[in-house]
Formats: structure tokens, C-alpha cells, sequence
């Protein structure tokens, strides 16, 4: 597993997901910067609770369609995983050797967002609703809670490709997840996983706007959303792996 692992690593340094992990954070924080810093001190001061929801909304998963796509593309294109058949690997731990990459790339720019906002905040006042250590393992938490985004973009882009990938785990939260995550019954629909916990550890709704004085964090929220997330990574994990190795024979 760690020579696959390696050979897919190189196989994607050559290509723009390097730039990507870097890029990916400066938008969004820079994105926020410019709104918060447009609405006075009072709004500058919320730019890393701003950064944290955008994160969870957006980044997140176009950085996991991304490189789940970008992997079976460049696969594709080289020898259409005939390698694996000529090795005669488990096709099965390959499966498990791909997701445990997309997670890797993922985490390594989550870190890289939290280290540009550590830098910020030592800039600008910020954040403001909630402290730094918040923001941080906030942003742990929506790593976490999108894993399972990995096994279901590898088999999307296997089943599509690359662009439809991208588009359906980004449209898919931004337009239907912030409006279901309003409702009672939010945790029926995955990606409000990662949506609702920024809530009780950012004290800012979906839509950036601050809650009131009187809001009490309901971090049970976060337990859910965590046992939840955990929960179906480890099923899409598994019938990926079975789905993978079915479509490469």
C-alpha cells in the first residue's frame, strides 16, 4: 500500500493540484477579507468565522472532487489502472491506498488555511464571536465530517468524469445544503454535516450572519454530525473499494 501510495503522490505532483492546495486557502481567505473589510472594523473582525463558513460551504468539497477527479483522470489517461492488473495487487487496498491520498491532500490544505489564519489573526483582530483554538479544530471537524465526500467522488469520477464530478459536490451543498440545513431533519442530507456543526463552534449561521447574545451552542450538533460522517466514510469506503474492483476487471 505505501508503494501505491507513493506512485499516486508523484503522479499528482506533476500536475496543478500543487498549486491548488496552496491557491484554494488564499481565496477563501482573501475572499473574506475583502467582504469583511467592506463592511467596517465590526464586520473585519468576523473575516476568520467568515473564512471557517466558506470553508465548510464551498472549498472543502471542490478540494476533494478535485483531486478524487484529477487522480482517476490521470489514471485513466496513463494505462487505465491496467498497472494494478499487471502487479497483481488488491485491488480492493488500492481503493482503500486512493482514499487514503484524496484525505491526506485534503488535511495537508486544511492545515494550510490554518496557518494563514493563525497569521491573520496575528494582523487583524480576528476572530471575534470565537477564539482562535475554535477556528482551528473547527476546521478539523469539517475535514472530518466531509471524508465521505472521497469514496463517493472517486466513484462519481470513475462513473462521469472530472467536470461533473466538480460540479456536483460543489452545487450540491452550496445550493440545496444551506437550505436544508435549516431544517429540523438537516442530518438526513450528508453534506449538512459539515454545514450545521459551524453553527454551535463559529456561534454565525449558514448565511453569515452572527446569531444574538442569547444563543447558546448546542454541541450536540457536532457529536452527529461526527458519528454520522464517520459512519457512512467507513460504508462508501468499503463499497468504492468493491466498485473499484469490479469496474477494473
Amino acid at each position: 500500500m505505501k508503494q501505491i501510495f507513493l506512485s499516486n503522490l508523484f503522479k499528482m505532483k506533476n500536475t496543478s493540484i500543487n498549486k491548488l492546495i496552496f491557491l484554494l486557502p488564499i481565496i477563501s481567505v482573501m475572499l473574506s477579507l475583502l467582504f469583511s473589510s467592506l463592511g467596517g472594523e465590526s464586520i473585519l473582525r468576523l473575516t476568520a468565522e467568515t473564512t471557517v463558513n466558506q470553508w465548510g460551504v464551498i472549498w472543502i468539497n471542490a478540494i476533494i472532487a478535485v483531486n478524487s477527479g484529477l487522480l482517476n483522470k490521470l489514471e485513466l489517461d496513463s494505462n487505465k489502472y491496467s498497472i494494478y492488473l499487471s502487479r497483481n495487487v488488491d485491488l480492493k487496498k488500492v481503493e482503500y491506498t486512493r482514499v487514503l491520498l484524496v484525505a491526506f491532500i485534503s488535511l495537508f490544505t486544511s492545515i494550510i488555511l490554518c496557518l494563514m489564519l493563525i497569521v491573520l489573526g496575528i494582523i487583524i483582530p480576528t476572530p471575534s464571536l470565537t477564539s482562535m483554538s475554535r477556528i482551528l479544530v473547527t476546521i478539523f471537524l469539517i475535514w472530518l465530517t466531509s471524508l465521505w465526500q472521497i469514496p463517493f467522488t472517486l466513484w462519481l469520477s470513475r462513473k462521469t468524469n472530472l467536470y461533473v464530478t466538480i460540479i456536483i459536490n460543489t452545487i450540491l451543498p452550496l445550493i440545496i445544503g444551506t437550505s436544508t440545513s435549516l431544517l429540523d431533519r438537516w442530518y438526513l442530507f450528508p453534506y449538512d454535516w459539515s454545514l450545521k456543526l459551524l453553527e454551535p463552534m463559529t456561534k454565525m449561521r449558514i448565511n453569515g450572519i452572527p446569531f444574538g447574545d442569547g444563543y447558546v451552542s448546542d454541541y450536540s450538533i457536532v457529536l452527529i454530525s461526527l458519528c454520522l460522517g464517520i459512519a457512512l466514510f467507513t460504508l462508501l469506503t468499503k463499497l468504492s473499494a468493491i466498485s473499484f474492483k469490479k469496474q477494473v476487471k
